[in-house]
């Protein structure tokens, strides 16, 4: 049976499983552990300073071993104390989830949950409980394109239906969330109440009667619950070959009948999306094609790619919206150069040049328990038309051309997004300069 309880041995796993994604959560909430961190440090080099030195002896190498096990055990037991009180705090009485309502230009609103340790933890567990119980998780992106790809590049008469929910996050019904969490007692009562709270905290900030926030952790794993039984009529529906959801971004392929051609294909989609569960499809991102007539060429974008297809051809580009993306990011990165290099100017190239090769290459996200391949070829890699990357060039390539450091110029001209797609140039990363790459682009 599944341990779902919000203990000091499952929030020890919550640990380990962030440190392997790069987050090291000892810095943020525990400094009284600094101290012991830092005498392991020094017991570590240590023992790689003696361990070269021929004259000592094995038993001096071995009683440092003895010492930084010592230490180490002492530092777990510190750790342990340290998840007891967080761990007595959460279960606690009188111990409430506290949202935080954060307001973003141009954006809908956030919702950040308290930074303490025992808000962190008891997020985190909850979302470990609903994986787990309920086998929630959001779909492969790659998967999604490979497989429209092979779908929309036959001559095959078919009908294709592409859209997405209207403020989907801020119109999942509470009750009807809470039936379906509520249905099966797979969540204990004390999981149910922190869900409960979360929920209320978000009605009394947002003034929405309806709805789960954004920024949430926990929020991602409701929202795929409460699809699940959408995703499961639509799957139904004769005459479907293909069905995929990203979150909330649909793509749906029929193979019509000769009898339906007055079929309402979009009309089944929104019986099922807005009279059964009172969502609404946006009408600004619905987009039909029937492919009956198999010479009619179409458009559509899904998942950052704009997918040309018809008469059994089919070319893929970047979206407009992904190429800003990597616009701003080169702007951001150029900036946070010429006012760096103000201060410190050897930082200042020494970041410049690891935020291009990241942009321009690929890497691997070592502390990702999946060991994840992103760059510019992984997270594309279902281009065929590289005009975009051709275009992106020339946009750093001006940027480039407006330093006056000529070694600087000359070491970033090797970088290209073409090249780097072509080549698929791997850079390896340590996960703290990931970090500082980061920065300049929040």
């Amino acid at each position: 049976m599944l341990n779902q309880s919000f203990s000091i041995e499952n929030f020890r796993k919550i640990i380990d499983v962030e440190n392997r994604k790069g987050v090291f959560l000892e810095g943020k909430f525990f400094p009284s552990l600094k101290a012991i961190t830092d005498e392991i440090k020094a017991c570590n080099k240590n023992i790689v300073s003696k361990r070269r030195d021929k004259s000592i002896t094995t038993d001096k190498i071995k009683e440092l071993y003895d010492q930084r096990r010592e230490l180490k055990e002492r530092k777990e037991a510190q750790l342990i104390a340290e998840l007891k009180k967080i761990s007595e705090k959460v279960v606690a009485t009188n111990f409430k989830i506290e949202l935080v309502k954060k307001d973003i230009p141009g954006q809908k609103p956030l919702y950040l949950v308290k930074d303490s340790p025992e808000h962190y933890f008891a997020i985190k567990q909850l979302q470990n409980n609903m994986s787990r119980l309920f086998g929630v998780k959001q779909a492969n992106r790659f998967e999604i394109v490979s497989q429209v790809k092979v779908l929309l590049s036959d001559a095959f008469p078919k009908y294709v239906l592409r859209t997405d929910i209207n403020d989907f996050y801020e119109s999942i019904p509470h009750a009807s969330l809470l039936e379906k969490i509520n249905g099966n007692n797979l969540l204990t009562h004390f999981s149910r109440k922190i869900i409960r709270q979360i929920l209320n905290g978000y009605k009394t900030l947002s003034g929405n009667g309806a709805g789960i926030p954004r920024g949430v952790g926990i929020s991602a794993y409701l929202a795929e619950l409460y699809m699940r039984d959408i995703d499961r009529l639509i799957m139904s529906l004769k005459g479907l070959i293909y069905y995929a959801r990203y979150v909330d971004d649909i793509i749906i392929i029929f193979t019509p009948l000769v009898d339906e051609k007055q079929r309402d294909y979009k009309k089944n989609i929104a019986d099922i999306v807005e009279g059964k569960f009172k969502l609404k499809l946006n009408a600004n991102k619905t987009f039909c094609f029937d492919l009956r007539d198999s010479s009619k060429q179409c458009e559509l974008e899904y998942l950052g790619y704009k997918i040309f297809f018809g008469d059994g051809k089919l070319k893929t580009r970047l979206t407009q919206k992904k190429v800003e993306k990597y616009k701003r990011r080169i702007d951001a990165s150029f900036d946070n150069y010429f006012n760096l290099s103000k201060v410190n100017e050897k930082e200042a190239r020494k970041l410049l040049v690891r935020r291009v090769r990241f942009l321009t290459g690929n890497t691997r996200l070592k502390n990702n328990k999946n060991n994840v391949l992103v760059g510019i070829y992984h997270s594309n890699s279902q281009l065929t038309e590289l005009d975009d990357l051709t275009s992106l060039d020339d946009y750093l390539r001006n940027k480039i051309d407006s330093i006056t450091v000529t070694p600087l110029q000359e070491r970033l001209r090797r970088f290209g997004f073409k090249a780097g797609f072509d080549e698929r140039r791997f850079h390896p990363f340590k996960t703290y300069e990931l970090q500082k790459i980061m920065k300049a682009w929040k």
